[in-house]
């Protein structure tokens, strides 16, 4: 595998490649591989009910005001973290957004300070070891309205993301749990949270609990960016103590809910780049904005509009070929690829992708509990042959929860390979593990299950002592090769293994709904109990938010795994001092092996993501496996060719 990415690295890279807390992993992404200047101007093409042009190209290619995405699939609406969106609503938030924080995240996966929105700094250790940075704040920063960005706006995007409220309006964020006096607050059991405090206009502390530390992502801690209190709680004020700090508002909880259920969808006060105009029939339409401070390093947008507007997947390619799209971002389809390489018009950058892509498990329920059934089902698919499949050799099979992107397989990949099993299709080794189950008998739930007996036809099934059929209900995208690919393996090679494998498509929405909230549903409701998708990883890797039993019934630990063992690495992982990158990489690999002996999901590929550009698009080179488009959105122009 370590010879596959240099392999990767030295022939397809061409070029060396936000949320305020610490996680794991970004939103998921369907399987369809692709998953805060001047005065703004009104979009040239108004975005609505209009289709995009088909014209060859003559309309848009030659729009250089205004830049043509396909996000890769459907996109939710969500324009506001901390709901369970997907990574398509994630590029918009990224341009309304942007880094507007304490900290910025280079395109490297480095984190700095972020000196654009930062004046000064200081820290500060008290003798219970708590550690206080205290962030003074530059002058001139504004929201898209025109509105002083303050330092109580900070302030009150701690307050708020951790607040019971938040939760009641049905958002599911972990902002600030390493802060001092965080799970008193969010409990309700405290009125302020100790570990925040509000000082002056352009002045805030944050106090890191002592129990939190070391933390080997230290700065990741204290990230955080302003939310706009003057546009979600008008009537709020910030009551700062040496107690900690609260909001004040007598409406909170409405404000909140006001939050969730209608300015999450179309969010007018925004500090990014750009500043939202439109969202309909699956086209999100944004526009510059004149008020954004920069990037950390001072950089403003250059195109004055974007529309992120769905394409099917199957014709995204010939739209972009054709100049009715600008960029078509994470294409990994050998066919798509392939043919805008052959176009003249079009440009393309190649890199290794920080993700994988997976299928996941619900680890509470159904007959996926069970580690022996998860094994099997582990060795009823073909891994090369999804690879090839789906993406005609642009990619690699991964044994774990890892990518070939990340720092520590750079370093220590080889080692790795060695730890972990090399699964993969070896319906032998399926039915030794569902043996060992409770599915081990014929349907009488007596006679023991008979290997031989089983046929392609799946007419001889396992069952229970109870005469239940070893059933798995599995949901995918619709329409995605990677779906396709799945239902195709599992329907020759399960019926071997006695196992009745149903793949649902659906739309993505859907898959989300019960992947993130099947734990919310009765038995009687509950349906699936395996999922496919793409996950993309953070630079700061902290699985501990994906998977400790700390989250069990929440949508952050998604596969409601539980393992002391695995609590235990993950903890020590987060726990390693800041820059003993040997220490992290030694718990990272014992995590790895731990994580695979308990096969909560089964990681498939980490495929190479290849960016498209028409060839009026510039700039892409600054895009890498840990910045996107929309993060370097500001390094991209349009020029005629």
């Amino acid at each position: 595998m370590k010879k596959l990415t240099a392999l990767l690295l030295a022939v397809l890279m061409v070029f060396v490649f936000s949320a305020c807390q610490p996680a794991a992993s970004t939103a998921p992404e369907t399987e369809e591989p692709a998953p805060a200047e001047e005065q703004p101007a009104a979009p040239e093409e108004p975005a609505g009910e209009e289709e995009p042009e088909t014209s060859g190209g003559s309309v848009r290619a030659e729009d250089l005001t205004t830049l043509y995405v396909s996000p890769g699939a459907q996109m939710n609406g969500d324009f506001i973290s901390d709901f369970g969106s997907n990574a398509y609503d994630g590029y918009v938030r990224d341009l309304l957004w942007g880094d507007v924080a304490t900290v910025a995240q280079t395109p490297a996966g480095e984190y700095v300070i972020n000196e654009t929105v930062v004046a000064d700094y200081t820290t500060e250790t008290d003798d219970a070891g708590n550690k206080t940075y205290t962030f003074t704040l530059n002058d001139g920063l504004l929201w898209s309205d025109g509105e002083p960005i303050t330092a109580q706006d900070f302030v009150f995007e701690a307050l708020m993301s951790a607040s019971p409220e938040y939760v009641t309006a049905g958002a599911s964020s972990t902002a600030g749990d390493y802060l001092l006096g965080y799970s008193a607050y969010h409990d309700g059991s405290a009125e302020t949270f100790e570990g925040v405090k509000l000082i002056d206009d352009k002045t805030f502390s944050l106090t890191i609990a002592a129990e939190q530390l070391p933390y080997f992502y230290e700065y990741v801690m204290v990230r955080h960016g302003p939310y706009p209190m003057h546009y979600y709680c008008p009537a709020a004020t910030i009551e700062s103590t040496d107690a900690g700090a609260k909001i004040v508002d007598d409406d909170l909880e409405a404000e909140l809910q006001n939050v969730a259920q209608t300015i999450r969808f179309a969010p007018e006060v925004t500090p990014g780049p750009y500043k939202f105009v439109s969202f309909e029939n699956q086209i999100a339409t944004v526009t510059i904005n004149e008020n954004f401070c920069g990037t950390y390093e001072g950089k403003q947008p250059q195109i004055q509009n974007v529309v992120c507007q769905y394409t099917p997947g199957e014709t995204e390619h010939q739209a972009l070929i054709a100049g009715d799209l600008d960029l078509l971002p994470n294409a990994a389809e050998a066919y798509k690829v392939d043919a805008i390489k052959a176009s003249e018009n079009c440009k393309t950058l190649g890199y290794l992708r920080a993700g994988f892509g997976i299928i996941n498990f619900s680890c509470d329920w159904g007959p996926t509990t069970d580690p022996n059934v998860r094994w099997a089902l582990a060795y009823l698919i073909d891994r090369n042959e999804v690879i090839n499949y789906a993406f005609g050799g642009y990619g690699g099979i991964v044994n774990g929860p890892y990518a070939y992107a990340q720092w520590m397989y750079e370093e220590a990949g080889d080692e790795l390979d060695e730890l972990l099993v090399p699964f993969n299709l070896n319906v032998d080794k399926a039915n030794e593990y569902l043996d060992q189950s409770e599915w081990k008998y014929e349907s009488d739930g007596v006679t023991p299950f008979d290997a031989t007996k089983a046929t392609a036809d799946g007419t001889y099934l396992r069952y229970n002592a109870e005469g239940e059929p070893l059933t798995i209900h599995h949901v995918g995208s619709a329409d995605t090769v990677v779906t396709d690919v799945i239902e195709i393996q599992y329907v020759a090679n399960a019926p071997l293994a006695g196992v009745d494998y149903q793949v649902t498509k659906g739309d993505f929405d859907m898959l989300l709904d019960n992947y993130y909230y099947g734990y919310e549903m009765s038995d009687e409701d509950r349906y699936y109990c395996s999922f496919n998708m793409g996950w993309n990883i953070e630079p700061a890797y902290d699985p501990y938010y994906s998977y400790h039993s700390d989250w069990l019934n929440t949508s952050n630990n998604a596969l409601q795994i539980s393992d002391p063992e695995l609590d235990e690495l993950m903890i020590k992982l987060r726990q390693t001092e800041p820059g003993d990158n040997d220490a992290f990489i030694d718990t990272w690999l014992q995590f790895e092996k731990r994580f695979q002996e308990l096969m909560p999901c089964i990681p498939l590929y980490c495929n190479e993501y290849t960016t498209c550009a028409y060839e009026t698009v510039f700039g892409i080179e600054a895009i890498t496996p840990y910045a996107n488009w929309s993060n370097v959105i500001c390094d991209l122009y349009k020029a005629a060719a």
